[in-house]
């Protein structure tokens, strides 16, 4: 399967995570949701906020920013995935709430001036085909000493086997929206017009049963773009040099692999 040139990067990316969303950070250790919890305690959510989460996918920073601002507060996700909001609000039912997702672009918010205390973004806006208009946004619908706060990756579970896609010529570099440098999300962030700008990089361990439960979590991942384009023989190949590239993470339960986000917090 090949991409439509004739379709936009944003009809991608949505089509991407439409079709990834049943198994999107459904298994495995639960990396998303770890950061999406750090997000929440770095930008600092307090009862009665009133919160935005913008690229919520299945709900990792969501959930805990609901957790934290109590029944006085208030958390809207949107996504411009459908199958992410479907599954995200399937889950908020589960739970016994009220479905929070909606359909949504985050590059034309559709809320007031000044409707939010919080904006979050967990691990979207490297996906922004125009992202200082959706810095913008958020900006725009803060109150006056809201906060924002963004997260992306340094280093990935899923870097290794990005690294060895690349290394065999099966993947391009870095989308140009990936951010992986403190001071590039520093300086993305003041450009934006936001105040009081820190930048942490949160290191996290995850624990993996085995090679197989690494595949799949990270096959449930961006990547699983670029994987659902090779053949039967690319993928065994693919596994074979991932195995070897994780054997420094191996231990005597599984695999203990390292991954680096970036949590951004600016002011408005």
């Amino acid at each position: 399967m090949t991409s439509d040139p004739a379709t936009s990067p944003k009809d991608q990316v949505r089509a991407t995570f439409d079709r990834l969303a049943h198994a999107y950070d459904a298994a495995g250790p639960g990396c998303f949701a770890h950061f999406g919890r750090r997000l929440v305690d770095v930008v600092g959510l307090e009862p009665r906020n009133v919160v935005l989460d913008v690229a919520t996918g299945r709900g990792a920073v969501l959930f805990p920013a609901l957790d934290r601002v109590g029944p006085t507060g208030k958390v809207l996700g949107i996504d411009l995935s459908e199958g992410m909001v479907r599954e995200t609000n399937a889950e908020a039912e589960r739970r016994g709430l009220t479905p929070p997702a909606q359909v949504m672009d985050a590059e034309e918010l559709e809320f007031s001036d000044r409707s939010f205390d919080r904006v979050l973004c967990g691990f979207g806006i490297m996906f922004f085909p125009a992202r200082g208009r959706a810095l913008a946004e958020f900006r725009r619908v803060l109150r006056a000493g809201g906060r924002v706060g963004l997260s992306t990756w340094q280093r990935t579970q899923a870097q290794d086997m990005g690294d060895v896609l690349r290394a065999a010529s099966l993947a391009p570099e870095r989308e140009p929206g990936w951010i992986a440098d403190v001071d590039q999300l520093r300086h993305i962030l003041v450009e934006a017009g936001f105040r009081n700008v820190q930048v942490i990089a949160d290191e996290a361990t995850f624990h993996f049963a085995d090679i197989d439960e690494y595949w799949q979590v990270a096959r449930a991942t961006g990547l699983g773009r670029v994987l659902s384009t090779l053949t039967d023989d690319q993928l065994e190949r693919v596994r074979n040099e991932l195995t070897d590239r994780l054997n420094p993470y191996a231990a005597d339960d599984g695999l203990r692999v390292p991954a680096t986000a970036l949590l951004g917090v600016g002011a408005r």
